[in-house]
């Protein structure tokens, strides 16, 4: 049983895949030493040994449902370095399910490269989309032919970023607030994580106030404002809640809580998506110091901020890490190359 479904029994009825196991808390010593604060990591780049990173808890609950509705194919969309895009097709594939992604062109990166090279490689179809603005129609139009052909598809949103996705980081809330009372680390006075579509921070903001831990999430964006802005998240963490309490009603209404503990962050967006930035790259390295891997368009971003909010104003305070630590080099050995529309 979740943890969630342990705590609120009815909740256990909401659809769900085993995918994730519990990630560990660890203490980052060199960025400590550099910043004077007391700097610790969540680590959910380990959170699936297929493939890790926060992707991952909002697919339990999709792929979950998707398996409820009997549907045959999964449909979402992205950038073409999207991890959401690659864990989609991962899992996906693993639980039987054709996957179809339909991704928008961003800078290309030896990084971007791997994941796009890696959808193909197991077996995703992969659909160029020219511009963010024409995702929704195009969307709409692959789903309503994959229906005339009698398929049966199931979208998932941009980064499984919706109500029942995102509850798989109210779950991850409930994990890091059992760790602490465990002692495995000190309540945090503010938990950092980079921003892309909302799930992960509007989860883990109702997780910790359902189990009555009120923490300051810094939340780096690293999207357009269009794509993830307070309003989103805004809207997103109420009806997170809402879902939560129409299965359980003693699912405490912790939304007006949850919204004032998620402070946005945007001055590390730099020049766009994906576009590298001086202070991320300085990031990336310093992170590799206490051996965690970053990538420049989400991550190196938010560690940018934490350190420079560590040594700033001190605390402890917790790096939630949202990218994938899995070894991708046996699937990209029997990988494409990189289709000449990316390049």
């Amino acid at each position: 049983m979740t943890l969630l479904g342990a705590r609120f029994p009815r909740l256990a009825s909401l659809p769900h895949v085993p995918l994730v196991q519990e990630t560990p808390v660890e203490r980052l010593s060199q960025a400590s030493a550099e910043t004077g604060a007391d700097l610790w990591v969540k680590r959910d780049d380990l959170s699936a040994d297929l493939y890790g990173g926060n992707k991952v808890r909002k697919l339990e609950r999709l792929i979950g449902d998707a398996r409820r509705q009997d549907c045959d194919v999964l449909v979402t969309t992205g950038a073409y370095g999207s991890h959401h895009s690659l864990a989609t097709a991962l899992f996906g594939r693993k639980w039987g399910f054709d996957v179809h992604l339909l991704l928008v062109p961003q800078p290309i990166t030896h990084h971007v490269e791997e994941n796009l090279r890696a959808d193909l490689a197991v077996g995703a179809e992969v659909h160029q989309v020219a511009r963010p603005a024409l995702l929704p129609a195009q969307l709409a139009t692959h789903i309503a032919g994959l229906k005339l052909r009698g398929r049966r598809p199931y979208r998932i949103p941009h980064g499984g970023s919706s109500p029942l996705g995102a509850v798989g980081y109210v779950e991850a809330g409930l994990e890091l607030a059992g760790q602490i009372d465990r002692g495995e680390m000190p309540e945090p006075t503010a938990i950092h994580v980079a921003l892309g579509s909302g799930g992960t921070a509007a989860g883990l903001a109702v997780g910790l106030a359902a189990a009555g831990l009120y923490v300051p999430i810094v939340a780096t964006r690293v999207t357009p404002r269009a794509v993830c802005n307070q309003w989103i998240v805004t809207h997103l963490v109420k009806r997170i809640v809402d879902l939560l309490r129409e299965v359980d009603h003693t699912f405490p209404d912790v939304a007006r809580g949850a919204i004032k503990a998620i402070q946005i962050d945007s001055s590390l967006y730099g020049r766009g998506y994906g576009v590298e930035s001086a202070d991320g790259n300085e990031a990336i390295r310093r992170a590799a110091e206490d051996g965690l891997v970053l990538d420049p368009t989400y991550t190196g971003k938010a560690f940018a901020g934490f350190l420079r909010d560590a040594r700033e104003s001190g605390g402890t305070r917790l790096y939630w890490h949202t990218l994938s630590g899995a070894d991708l080099s046996g699937i990209l050995r029997e990988a494409p190359p990189l289709p000449h529309w990316a390049r």
